[in-house]
């Protein structure tokens, strides 16, 4: 290879690096300035976490479910800056605490579906005419992931579009293909997010499989370095493509 060839490509190389790291600093500057979301009372459970949407016309939820240990204020800042745009973030707390003092679902689907009702109807109460009643969103990780793949899969006139992180088929046992096969009209998008080196690569790619089977559109996401984590600094950069997808699903 010439000289000059090589040494433009290590000049582009040099320069798509400095792009990506300012790009990232940005990003975090942005997360960090997030402000604290607002607290919502819902009747029979802990409070949820809230950011409204930034137009005052009807909007849909984007309802995030947090895994096990997880802390839903905190997580709610980290989702604000990247999903906002698309609609109210709302981020509700497992029923279950950990030892460590985190929240937790218990991997109670039941529960976990009756608190995510409680703070629809909740966040509705408050804000009558602004809430969409359906085509929703889901984003689940870990164990949020399992509760949003049951509360997708029975509820998708409510949540019709699933963004889960950390998908498993393993999720789905018994009459679940059947019930995919069943509802496939009603669920529009879904888009599986997994880590490259996350344990369960191989689980969200079978459930890709799965959704596929169902002829429901689905996209399968496997990102290089990323292990069972939703970074912080790269929230941005990881997610606003796959929510954008999802919010213009017909």
């Amino acid at each position: 290879m010439p000289r000059r060839t090589r040494a433009a490509l290590a000049l582009i190389v040099v320069t798509l690096g400095v792009l990506l790291a300012g790009a990232r600093r940005a990003e975090a500057r942005e997360q960090s300035g997030a402000p604290d979301p607002m607290t919502l009372e819902v009747r029979g459970f802990g409070d949820a976490y809230y950011y409204k949407p930034r137009t005052k016309a009807q909007r849909p939820i984007l309802m995030y479910l947090h895994g096990r240990g997880g802390n839903a204020f905190e997580d709610c800042r980290k989702w604000a800056r990247v999903a906002r745009q698309f609609g109210w973030v709302v981020c509700p707390q497992g029923p279950g605490e950990t030892d460590t003092g985190g929240r937790t679902w218990s991997n109670d689907a039941e529960t976990a579906r009756r608190v995510i009702d409680a703070t629809v109807a909740a966040l509705r109460a408050e804000y009558k005419g602004r809430v969409r009643t359906r085509g929703n969103i889901l984003i689940g990780f870990s164990e949020g992931a399992y509760i949003a793949q049951q509360v997708g899969l029975r509820d998708p006139a409510h949540w019709n579009r699933w963004l889960i992180l950390a998908a498993n088929d393993k999720y789905w046992w018994g009459d679940a293909p059947q019930l995919l096969e069943t509802n496939r009209a009603k669920i529009r998008r879904v888009y599986l997010f997994t880590g490259e080196n996350d344990q369960v690569v191989e689980n969200t790619r079978r459930a890709g499989e799965m959704l596929k089977d169902a002829h429901i559109h689905v996209k399968v996401k496997i990102v290089p370095g990323l292990g069972h984590e939703i970074p912080a600094d790269r929230m941005i950069t990881n997610y606003r493509r796959p929510l954008r997808w999802l919010a213009r699903g017909g």
